[in-house]
């Protein structure tokens, strides 16, 4: 869900990023709009510099006035249609392309209508210089006049007016981004727990809707795929775990009978040496089978946790010594030596755990070294604690664990040339203790082999 969560952070982000952009387009081309009128107005002049200017061009002769070259030029520029000058008795004292239906003379009552608004729908500009009136006509329909009257308040108030809308556009806009980000959030979420369920090994049906449907279709169809796969590597687990019983309940008898014949022949006094012999060999070939047989169904036990854990506290340097010792009396041949090394901690320590197993975890390591050096080895175990682990090493001066082993085992995998059927029950043993089954290099290009087990707790049953 933190995935999540740092999705929508993200989104409000840019939703937020993307406002200020937009706000920051929107005042920069204000700016860029007022800056380019001001060098228009800078070019051209304002309205009143204009109309100014050409009330000033008008000079009087013999009782009529007539507007100097530049005036024209200036109306002409602006493109204006007419234009007249107005005596402070409304007569008209000079005109300019004045249509023909316009009075010649006008009293204030017409000078006060279309001063601020339209005079025969020609919108009208109007100055007043040295008591005349110079009125100038723009072309129909080219400009709208409005009569606009505010309240001087109103006017007075109105930059903390635009801060507050400002302020209310922006609340809005994070509003609506805020709004965005929790819809897409109600979106993701089904989503987010259908994943958290497959990672679970659930099945999961996320609803099809919104912005997520092609997701959540494509999440419900691998759902599905998972749920059928599930199921027939459970069906194949069962299958599996059901041949191994059923093979070794029918082996057991047949094998008994092996192994007490071969037994008897092997002791006949009837029987030459060379009988003898290959009486003893097919004994303890079939012990080996037994062996073999019993180890296959241990270890289908503890991968589908089939095996109970039957704990009990034991003492774990104690648990080595009995161990070593029946290695002694079963007559373990004069070119091997085990020693123990443990310390007053550890020989006081007291865990809980099934003897049972542990046993077969040391049998099994202690059973490889000899295997596997046949010209004897010295086998070296020490226990010591650090932190909060037990560590049980295991060192022969022989061969040692091969790296492609220890890869497999550690892999969980299996090989056809390579038997690690103990060495694999030794790390489900540890692993259902709560403890792990490592591999250090013994500096010889080897490896020796490692148990590491929880002082307190971590027992997986």
């Amino acid at each position: 869900m933190k995935s999540l969560f740092r999705i929508v952070r993200r989104y409000t982000l840019n939703a937020v990023l993307i406002t200020l952009a937009i706000l920051s387009f929107n005042v920069g081309t204000l700016i860029f709009i007022s800056y380019n009128v001001g060098k228009e107005n800078e070019k051209t002049g304002t309205l009143s510099e204009m109309l100014s200017a050409v009330s000033q061009g008008f000079e009087e002769q013999e009782g009529k006035y007539i507007l100097s070259e530049a005036g024209y030029e200036t109306l002409k520029e602006r493109e204006y249609e007419w234009g007249m000058l107005l005596n402070p008795e409304g007569e008209i004292v000079w005109e300019w392309n004045l249509p023909e239906e316009f009075p010649r003379k006008y009293t204030l009552t017409d000078v006060a209508g279309f001063t601020r608004w339209y005079f025969k729908d020609y919108p009208v500009r109007v100055w007043g210089e040295d008591g005349n009136l110079l009125v100038i006509g723009m072309p129909k329909n080219s400009t709208v006049k409005l009569n606009l009257e505010y309240p001087y308040d109103s006017i007075r108030s109105l930059p903390a007016l635009i801060k507050i809308f400002l302020a209310l556009n922006l609340f809005l806009l994070l509003l609506v981004a805020f709004w965005l980000a929790f819809r897409f959030y109600r979106s993701l979420k089904p989503v987010a727990e259908g994943i958290d369920a497959l990672a679970e090994r659930e099945y999961t049906v996320v609803p099809e809707r919104g912005v997520t449907k092609e997701l959540a279709q494509k999440l419900n169809k691998a759902s599905h795929i998972l749920q059928i796969q599930e199921e027939k590597l459970q069906q194949r687990d069962d299958a599996r775990t059901t041949w191994i019983a059923g093979v070794s309940h029918d082996i057991r008898t047949p094998l008994a009978l092996i192994l007490g014949i071969s037994d008897e022949l092997s002791a006949d006094p009837g029987l030459n040496e060379s009988q003898r012999r290959s009486a003893e060999h097919i004994k303890n070939q079939s012990l080996q089978i037994r062996q073999l047989i019993a180890d296959l169904n241990l270890t289908s036990k503890l991968e589908y946790n089939a095996q109970p854990l039957r704990n009990s506290q034991y003492g774990p340097a104690a648990l080595v010594r009995e161990v070593v010792t029946e290695y002694y009396n079963s007559g373990l041949d004069e070119t091997y030596s085990i020693q123990i090394h443990s310390g007053p901690k550890e020989e006081e320590l007291r865990l809980e755990g099934d003897t049972a197993l542990l046993k077969r975890a040391l049998q099994n390591v202690i059973g490889n070294s000899i295997r596997h050096n046949p010209l004897g080895a010295e086998i070296d175990i020490c226990l010591k604690t650090e932190k909060d682990m037990l560590i049980w090493d295991f060192i022969d001066s022989g061969n040692g664990i091969p790296g492609r082993v220890a890869k497999l085992v550690n892999q969980n995998r299996q090989e056809a040339d390579i038997h690690i059927m103990g060495l694999r029950i030794v790390r489900q043993i540890l692993t259902a203790h709560g403890g792990k089954l490592t591999f250090p290099m013994n500096g010889k290009g080897t490896y020796g082999v490692r148990f590491l087990l929880p002082l307190k707790g971590g027992y997986s049953f």
